[in-house]
Formats: structure tokens, C-alpha cells, sequence
């Protein structure tokens, strides 16, 4: 299975602050990255931090070791440095490369051959015809090569600005469920869920405006739930409303 998260590019619009938009993204990551969420998806909602938000998610997600070749110099990650880093399976830290270990890399043309940067102290020799990020496999260490791979556990979030409204953006995810989360929602205690399996979304609402509101009724769900009963602020954000549903969802997941 994978999941889907969907969330709107006003995830940012009650702060000016720049630290703290950074480090709101960054709880967003954090969440995404511990229950195994696959997709992120941001809707137009009104907002304007849409490409503000995917920077900086798609920073977090890469590994350390690639950030620098991947991602230059830009003001949307002045305040990285306030985010914890995630430690993904796939972010590796430095040692000796072992056979059959897999590692996030870059692969680049460098005369006849094309060679990968894997977070260790030497480039490997890339068996296959792939040049951009990839992943790989070690296949030997004396010379270092590698050859393309799939990994075999989580292995981060891909990030889609869809610069579409909230029903176009799930209609092109092709779901096989939709739940949405709402105030208004039945109390998730109470519903009889099925499996979730395939391809399962969940989308959130803005700070100002619920799912439905933003919906207006351009989309049936297969559950709108209220994932947090009983709630004891005026108010959840988006982030909060995010690590708390896929706690929930995570006991009942099937994969």
C-alpha cells in the first residue's frame, strides 16, 4: 500500500515568521517520515507558499550527503538548520561500503563512465546508463561499483505541487480510498474502517478553512472523520491534525 497526505499551500498564512515557516514544514516532514507516507500532495487553497513548502520538503528528504549537488543556494532554505534531520532508512551515514548494501545517490558522466556519489568517501563506477539522483546497489568494493535498484523498505516521500484546487488534486492521485479530516467528521472511535490498503489519501484542511469548505462538495470522500474527539483548543493545526490522524491510522495499517 501507500499513502497519500494532502495539504494546502496556506499551511503557512497565520505566520510571517521565517524560522517558524520553516520549522512548520518541518513538522510536516517529521510526521510524513514516521508513519512511512509515500506522497505528499499540496492543493492550491489561496495560498502563495506553495513552492515554499515543496523546497523545503524535498530538501529534508535528500539525503545529507546529496543536498549540495542538488540544491543550490536559494532564500526558501536560509532556516534549514531549525528542522530535525529525519533518519530515513535512506538517509546512510558515511562507513565502509558493503555488497548488497542499497544507498541513495547521483550518478554523473564523467568521460567514458558514469560515476555515482553514495555518501561515501569515493565515487562508484555505475553499471547501467542512469545520470541524475537514483538508487543503487553496491555490487563490489575493490573497484567501488554499483548498479540501479529498488529499495526494499521505506525510502522517503515524493512531494507533488499540484497548483490544482483540493478535488482535482485527489482525482488525479487515483485513490482506492479518500478519507478526509474534519471537525465536523464522525468520530473516528465509532466508524468501522476496512483495511487500508492500495492506494489510501488522507487530505487536511487550511488554518482558516475545513476540507468541506474548501471542497464545496466537488468530491465524495469514503469517510470524512473527526480524528481528534473531544478536542481541547479552539483550533488544531495542520501539522498537529496531521502526526495525530496517522498515529491512528498506523495501528489499523496493512502492508
Amino acid at each position: 500500500m501507500a499513502w497519500h497526505v494532502f495539504i494546502p499551500d496556506s499551511l503557512l498564512e497565520e505566520t510571517d515568521d521565517p524560522k517558524i515557516r520553516t520549522y512548520k514544514v518541518g513538522q510536516v516532514a517529521r510526521a510524513c517520515a514516521i508513519f512511512g507516507v509515500e506522497h505528499i500532495w499540496i492543493y492550491r487553497a489561496g495560498g502563495r507558499d506553495g513552492k515554499f513548502i515543496k523546497t523545503v520538503l524535498e530538501y529534508m528528504e535528500t539525503p545529507q550527503y546529496l543536498r549540495k549537488r542538488l540544491f543550490p543556494l536559494m532564500p526558501e532554505l536560509r532556516y534549514v538548520g531549525v528542522v530535525p534531520p529525519l533518519r530515513t532508512p535512506h538517509h546512510k551515514l558515511k562507513g565502509k561500503p558493503k555488497v548488497g548494501e542499497i544507498r541513495e545517490g547521483y550518478a554523473f558522466r564523467k568521460g567514458r563512465k558514469i560515476y555515482a556519489d553514495i555518501g561515501l568517501d569515493e565515487l562508484a563506477i555505475v553499471e547501467g546508463n542512469i545520470e541524475g539522483r537514483a538508487t543503487f546497489r553496491v555490487v563490489s568494493t575493490r573497484p567501488l561499483k554499483v548498479v540501479p535498484a529498488k529499495p526494499v523498505e521505506y525510502w522517503g516521500y515524493r512531494v507533488h505541487l499540484s497548483g490544482k484546487p483540493l478535488a482535482k488534486t485527489l482525482k488525479k492521485a487515483h485513490l482506492d480510498l479518500a478519507i478526509a479530516t474534519s471537525r465536523k467528521g464522525r468520530d473516528v472511535r465509532k466508524v468501522n474502517l476496512p483495511p487500508l490498503e492500495g492506494e489510501v489519501g488522507i487530505a487536511f484542511g487550511s488554518p482558516r478553512k475545513g476540507v468541506m469548505e474548501l471542497l464545496g462538495g466537488e468530491y465524495e470522500f469514503d469517510f470524512v472523520l473527526n480524528t481528534i474527539p473531544n478536542q481541547k483548543t479552539k483550533t488544531v493545526r495542520t501539522e498537529e491534525a496531521l502526526l495525530a490522524t496517522l498515529a491512528i491510522f498506523n495501528l489499523i495499517r496493512r502492508d
